[in-house]
């Protein structure tokens, strides 16, 4: 598959109750079709949602996206296919 490659890091720095957690951080390596800098660049500002609100959400899509679009036989994709198209162009439209 042709597309940009990435590298992914996430630590887990603390625990829900705000304890320090020590842990191996994930890491990984993906593509996507998409330039994903340019993608989170696009999204500051689109929607009432801080820096960092938003650059989860446009990451969290652009992977949850190219891997649905990977796998399109999915039967769980298949449904939602439909759905996530309408949106993403709600979003593209903002």
């Amino acid at each position: 598959m042709k597309g940009h490659l990435y590298q992914f890091t996430i630590e887990h720095v603390e625990d829900k109750k705000g304890n320090s957690v020590t842990s191996k951080p994930l890491s990984f390596t993906t593509r996507n079709h998409d330039d994903v800098f340019k993608i989170v660049e696009s999204m500051q500002g689109k929607m009432d949602l801080d820096s960092r609100d938003a650059t989860a959400l446009a990451v969290g899509l652009k992977l949850f996206g190219e891997v649905m679009l990977k796998h399109p036989k999915q039967p769980l994709f298949k449904e939602l296919r439909p759905q996530f198209a309408v949106f993403m162009k709600g979003l593209k439209s903002l």
